[in-house]
């Protein structure tokens, strides 16, 4: 039977963005983009001290929104044929859930309580929470964090719960567990009712919350409850199985069936992290080095399974079954790419357009907005290269990988009376790469051989400028792929695997996974100069000493 129709979608940070396609042909028949509204409006956000939170109302009006654009072509019948329902997220992305597995903000009582909405993964509140995890960590008969590249940072899980507990006794009092949203989105899906129905993902169990089997799962209550005496509170609510985002979770909710026409047939699979499946749908295979290339980045890398994988330390993590299921799964990234970038457009334009305000058309200032970072990636490519150039580091929002410290700044040496803002826009490119550089030299100190480089994501497909100094840092090919939603793309895959459409994922990416559309080839006397200037990157970031 060739006449399925799959649908894929992928929560990223602004928006959910999801596709309909037939997963035999791999055509993509419909696409659509619905933003979060809360969000927009930065609600229950405190840039200041790093909080970043979502209401689940945003991903549920989203859910609908992106459902009535995919099907408005579709005959009755044509709706019938979807088969699966891909998910994944940003993670982690972890939310306080009652015993159904409903959020605490779908309750009266915190549908306006910041420490009751979802905590999104850029929140970095609890770097103190993340410091006493390490600590103890280093202390117990087990190393919790041994395969979370041996340090557990402030962006995930248990972080951001033992915040939370020690800030709202409300959100304590009333929390009977807690959900990642990659695990919730699809549960949401289904229709679930019973939390222990529900099936967590392996991805964000096994990189954002310790999760093991070498260590009979998440870490021990007893661990728990010796960090912090609130977590008595969850014993035995959490979970002990994993599951991979190519199993079926459940059949989607009658909500859907009556609203939109589905079958009541139609599978849910298993949700992942929104990176991990950017990385199924950009082909990833063994020894190639996925970037998602974003606001953030996320670098992804599997290796077959046997017994001599190392564990390399100061990633985030490494995982039997994530990534692609019957491989191990490596993750590390950056946690501010793209974002970096953003900051110094709105740096330069804040005070112009407030100074301007009463000239400017709303059409010139979207221009200014929207031409700005290409007119600075064209100036900056002009200029010549040199060793002593301006020079920065990219820790604007901390640092991801490799070892994660959330309180260490960025910082920069070289400014002189004659720097521009093409010269400043030229070293932010260069230090996010130079960053990048660093996590793969963590990688190959392990002795895991690195074959390829592709690169997906906005940055990958927008900007050739920054690709192209990325290619010249690393000293590697890069190949960029030609799919602007390679997230849903992998969630399609995902998808069509559970639905027993192809066997396994590996089949499944040789007719759906996306093309290459350019090669970037490092340029040989661009190599030699960014090979010295990575040096003294190297020192910048080793005397960084002032930390907030």
């Amino acid at each position: 039977m060739n006449n399925n129709l799959v649908i894929g979608m992928d929560f990223g940070t602004d928006s959910a963005r999801g596709i309909l396609a037939n997963p035999h042909t791999g055509e993509i028949l419909s696409k659509s983009v619905s933003y979060f509204k809360r969000w927009e409006q930065g609600l229950y956000c405190d840039p200041a001290k790093d909080q970043y939170r979502q209401h689940p109302l945003d991903y549920i009006e989203s859910i609908d929104e992106v459902f009535t654009e995919l099907l408005a072509n579709l005959t009755g019948d044509d709706r019938k044929r979807i088969t699966a329902i891909g998910t994944n997220t940003t993670g982690s992305t972890p939310v306080a859930v009652d015993k159904s597995g409903k959020p605490l903000p779908l309750q009266e009582e915190f549908q306006d309580n910041p420490h009751a909405m979802f905590i999104l993964w850029k929140d970095h509140t609890a770097v103190r929470e993340a410091e006493e995890i390490n600590a103890l960590a280093k202390k117990w008969p087990v190393d919790f964090t041994a395969y979370s590249g041996g340090i557990y940072s402030s962006e995930w899980f248990w972080s951001k719960i033992l915040y939370t507990n020690r800030r709202n006794k409300r959100v304590l009092e009333c929390a009977y567990s807690w959900m990642e949203q990659s695990d919730w989105i699809p549960a949401y899906l289904a229709g679930a009712d019973r939390l222990e129905n529900v099936k967590r993902n392996r991805c964000a169990a096994g990189h954002k919350a310790m999760w093991a089997e070498e260590h009979g799962g998440l870490p021990s209550a007893e661990f728990l409850c010796s960090l912090d005496p609130t977590f008595y509170h969850l014993v035995n609510k959490m979970y002990r199985e994993t599951f991979t985002s190519n199993e079926v979770l459940g059949s989607i909710s009658p909500y859907f069936v009556n609203k939109f026409g589905f079958s009541e047939d139609t599978l849910i699979a298993v949700g992942g992290i929104d990176a991990h499946h950017g990385a199924v749908g950009a082909g990833i295979k063994p020894s190639t080095f996925v970037k998602v290339i974003g606001t953030s980045t996320c670098d992804m890398y599997t290796l077959p399974k046997q017994a001599d994988i190392p564990l390399i330390q100061g990633i985030c993590g490494q995982v039997d079954g994530s990534i692609v299921p019957g491989t191990v799964g490596f993750e590390a990234g950056q946690s501010a790419f793209g974002d970096i970038y953003h900051w110094f457009k709105k740096l330069l334009l804040e005070p112009t357009v407030s100074v301007l305000a009463d000239t400017l058309s709303r059409e010139q200032k979207n221009l200014l907005n929207e031409k700005l970072l290409s007119h600075l990636s064209q100036s900056a490519e002009l200029l010549p290269l040199t060793e002593n150039d301006l020079i920065f580091t990219d820790y604007h929002n901390g640092r991801r990988t490799p070892d994660a410290d959330f309180t260490v700044l960025a910082s920069a040496h070289g400014f002189s009376l004659s720097t521009t803002a093409a010269h400043i826009f030229k070293a932010l490119v260069e230090a996010t790469a130079f960053g990048s550089k660093a996590i793969m030299e963590r990688f190959k100190e392990s002795n895991t051989p690195i074959e390829r480089v592709l690169a997906t994501g906005g940055v990958a497909t927008r900007s050739p400028y920054v690709i192209q100094v990325l290619a010249d840092i690393l000293n590697m090919p890069i190949d960029v792929v030609d799919n602007d939603q390679t997230c849903a793309l992998g969630a399609v895959i995902f998808a069509s695997v559970a639905a027993g459409i192809y066997p396994d994922v590996v089949e499944a990416q040789k007719q759906l996974a996306a093309d290459v559309v350019r090669t970037f080839s490092p340029i040989p006397k661009q190599v030699a100069i960014y090979e010295q200037r990575y040096r003294k990157y190297q020192v910048l970031t080793k005397t960084n000493l002032f930390v907030s």
